[in-house]
This record gives structure tokens, C-alpha cells and sequence, in this order.
């Protein structure tokens, strides 16, 4: 039996159309992680010797000082950060270790110039999730990359920019591959 050429029409589209909804559904956006600075009542608790898993981000570039990120996430997170990005990953430490880390990496490279590490804590469902440390020139955000409805094997992507060129007209110098 052979079909008419409007049917052969009408079959391919529901195809397409069929196709377009399957491929839409697994495309899920990424949607940016609210986030809070930690007041002192938080930041002891947040200090309580809890250890995370750590990572640490160091710029590149034409700037003789490099500044410096950490972002700190609990057990059960897959943490993507892009390529192109200078990290370490420092395994598990706590926020005092951190800042630890930092102090001794600027003394060690006689940097005199430089903040002290801003404190964020970034939340999942409400619920925190980890930490992000960086100097005031670094701009740190955590984008949850995680399928609807996936909770195992949650996926978060790190993005960080060095806002230091910001002062010569908003050309600013992203490290984190995006």
C-alpha cells in the first residue's frame, strides 16, 4: 500500500514534531545558585572544623598578581569548572584551612596587594551547599547544572572572572572556560 504524498507530509512532521520535543526536554538550562555572605554567627558555625571538598582558582594572564578563589562543596556534588581555568584541587578542608591556604599563598609570593577572601554561602534547594572565598576582584558564581528531577550525581558549574579590567571600560577576563 503506498501513501499519498500529503499523508507521507503529515507523518514527517509529527516525526519532527515528536523529534523537537524529545530533544528539548533533555536540554534542561542551568539556573544560577542564590547565594548569601555569611554574617558572624554563620561564619562560626560554617567554622565548626566542617570539612569540604575544596577547590582553588587562579587567575592568569597580564596581570603581574594573580587573585585567587575557593569554592567549597559538600559530599554528593559533581563540580564542573570549564576549561581554560587554572585549579587545584585541594581536597577536603575546612573554611579556616582555606583561608589558611590563602594567607601562606600570598606571603609565599610576596603579594601585597589583594582583599581578604569574601565569604558566600551557596544554597541548593535552600539547603547550603558550599562555599565560595574569593578576593573582592573575583567574581564567583555556582550554576546548578543538575537534570529535573536527578538527585543523585548533582552537577554544579563554577564560573569565575577576574574584575579587575572592569576599570578599563568592562573588558573583563573570564578563567573558567564559559
Amino acid at each position: 500500500m503506498r501513501l499519498s504524498g500529503h499523508k507521507c507530509h503529515v507523518l514527517f512532521m509529527a516525526a519532527l514534531v515528536v523529534v523537537t520535543l524529545v530533544l528539548l526536554s533533555a536540554c534542561t538550562p542551568a539556573l544560577l545558585l542564590p547565594w548569601k555572605p555569611l554574617d558572624a554567627a554563620s561564619l562560626e558555625k560554617a567554622e565548626s572544623g566542617q570539612k569540604l571538598n575544596t577547590i582553588r582558582f587562579v587567575t592568569v594572564g597580564p596581570v603581574s598578581e594573580q587573585v585567587f578563589g575557593y569554592f567549597l562543596y559538600k559530599d554528593g556534588f559533581e563540580v564542573a569548572t570549564g576549561g581554560g581555568a587554572n585549579i587545584v584541587n585541594l581536597g577536603k578542608l575546612s573554611i579556616a584551612e582555606v583561608q589558611a591556604d590563602h594567607e601562606q599563598i600570598m606571603h609565599s609570593r610576596q603579594y601585597t596587594r589583594g582583599s581578604s577572601l569574601q565569604i558566600r554561602e551557596i544554597l541548593y534547594g535552600g539547603v547550603p551547599a558550599g562555599y565560595t572565598l574569593a578576593d573582592i576582584n573575583v567574581e564567583l558564581n555556582v550554576w546548578n547544572l543538575t537534570p529535573e528531577g536527578k538527585q543523585q550525581g548533582r552537577v554544579l558549574q563554577v564560573i569565575f572572572a577576574d574584575r579587575r579590567g572592569q576599570s578599563s571600560g568592562g573588558k573583563d577576563r573570564t578563567f573558567s572556560g564559559d
